[in-house]
């Protein structure tokens, strides 16, 4: 991180296994701990989120991961004990709807930092006049569902993906919505745009 960035405040989020989660928006500096988590995880892993088993990333990829507007683009970066942990992040595709993708590195799974994460792309959505989230994983990846629960989410497995949507309104509001909601909206004015 860069020291402008080491200085962001961080949401911390307790998880289910007692660990504490440090989330914020990312930003340029995190380059390093993108690189890092890609390093940390399973080639079945990378091949979940980036459709084929990448060892590492390109600069153009890395600058494109980190150097995002917050707006269009949205990103956050979880660090569990300062190691690199997950990212959530999404993409404007319309007026109201977004792409969305959450990645756990493989030794801090099943913790809920997932559901952490999600929680705060749905925050940092709803707060932007985003309505809908959409999907698409492979079909033998259903970690996305398991993080939904008690979200409708309809499904369609006609490209040989499997491709979901749900609308974030039938989403309950986390007890960190307004924390997640502020902390981008300071993000956003004090970085200046890529």
């Amino acid at each position: 991180m860069t020291s402008s960035e080491q200085q962001l405040p961080q949401i911390p989020i307790q998880l289910r296994d007692g660990s504490v989660a440090e989330l914020r928006p990312i930003g340029p500096g995190d380059r390093p701990l993108l690189v890092e988590g890609l390093s940390q995880m399973s080639e079945q892993s990378r091949f979940a989120r980036f459709g084929s088993g990448i060892s590492n990333l390109s600069d153009s990829e890395l600058r494109y991961l980190t150097e995002v507007d917050q707006v269009s683009h949205v990103a956050w970066g979880a660090t569990i004990d300062d190691e690199p942990a997950g990212v959530g992040r999404y993409i404007v595709g319309g007026d109201s709807v977004a792409e969305f993708a959450i990645t756990v590195v493989d030794h801090f799974q099943r913790r809920g930092l997932g559901r952490a994460l999600f929680e705060a792309l749905v925050a940092s959505a709803r707060a932007s006049g985003i309505e809908e989230f959409r999907f698409s994983i492979e079909p033998w990846n259903r970690s996305v569902i398991r993080m939904l629960p008690g979200v409708d989410v309809a499904l369609d497995e006609g490209d040989g993906m499997l491709n979901g949507r749900f609308e974030l309104a039938r989403v309950p509001p986390s007890e960190h919505e307004r924390d997640y909601v502020d902390l981008l909206d300071s993000c956003r004015q004090g970085w200046p745009a890529p």
